[in-house]
């Protein structure tokens, strides 16, 4: 691990960071004051993760990261915890790594970036950061393009055909603003690339097994999901697309997963690694035996 050349603050309050501050005058030390409200994160395939604060870029590999996860700001402090941490670069507090929303699709799509899982290209972003970094966020992305919020079943997905209806869709309001801090949660949303499509996978797996695959067909060209009116059918996959859904688990953390992929020109894509899949009425009893035969003590 190289030692960093600077120290970058996230999320401090005033009466702390002067202290770093006044250390940095003294020193010499480059100390930066980062924040996260403000800021996005941009991933992409074979390219190095951007993080993004009023549309310029700062750097985290070579920084000392001291991050504080607080008030009602910590998706995406915790991201960047899970960054440091898979990377080794230098950070406080391991456990900051960790959040009560890690298991969903907008933290998966940086461990599954760290892991080099093929994702759609992603920007991590909130209401308040989309506004402060719309200049950025406009120069890389195209329309129509896809929302994705904290949701499931394809409630919190919303394809974006133009600029105009996505910042509707973003508009930080005053209500919404007394919502956040009501719910004690800013609520953070990704931009991904949109990947067009008749049909995705969803590869039902526990302790990387494969339980059962099907194909979920959309019916309006954009949702596969069942919940909202897609078929779909029993289906295969190949054993390196397999190799890949383990790994997604892996990347994941999660054991009962529901592996959401789609096909393209240049390979699979995941979409999401589901950790409370909805399951066919079979599995429960499978999956109840593979756990005692590779957990649990036969009796005498």
């Amino acid at each position: 691990m190289k030692k960093p050349i600077k120290i970058n603050l996230y999320n401090s309050e005033k009466k702390f960071r002067k202290g770093f501050f006044d250390f940095g005058k003294k020193s010499g030390i480059e100390i930066n004051n980062i924040r996260l409200r403000y800021s996005i994160i941009h991933l992409k395939n074979g390219e190095k993760a951007k993080f993004v604060e009023s549309n310029k870029e700062f750097s985290i590999d070579d920084a000392y990261n001291y991050i504080r996860l607080r008030g009602i700001e910590a998706q995406i402090p915790a991201i960047i915890a899970m960054y440091c941490n898979k990377k080794h670069i230098s950070f406080n507090d391991p456990i900051n790594s960790h959040h009560t929303r890690s298991v969903n699709k907008i933290s998966q799509m940086m461990a599954m970036w760290l892991d080099k899982l093929p994702i759609p290209e992603s920007i991590i972003v909130s209401k308040y950061s989309y506004n402060k970094n719309k200049e950025y966020i406009l120069a890389n992305i195209n329309f129509p393009c896809v929302l994705k919020g904290y949701g499931d079943r394809g409630k919190s997905v919303w394809k974006m055909d133009s600029q105009k209806q996505l910042d509707k869709h973003m508009k930080l309001s005053f209500y919404i603003k007394k919502r956040m801090v009501k719910l004690g949660q800013i609520e953070t949303f990704i931009i991904q690339e949109y990947i067009s499509n008749t049909h995705d996978f969803r590869v039902t797996m526990f302790e990387n097994e494969v339980l059962g695959v099907i194909k979920r067909i959309s019916k309006d060209g954009f949702y596969n999901n069942f919940c909202m009116g897609a078929d779909y059918e029993v289906a295969k996959i190949t054993a390196k697309e397999k190799k890949l859904c383990q790994k997604a688990c892996d990347a994941c953390q999660i054991d009962l997963a529901g592996v959401d992929f789609v096909r393209t020109d240049d390979g699979i894509l995941f979409f999401e690694v589901n950790k409370s899949p909805q399951i066919n009425i079979k599995y429960p009893a499978v999956i109840a035996e593979k756990i005692a035969k590779k957990y649990l003590r036969k009796s005498a």
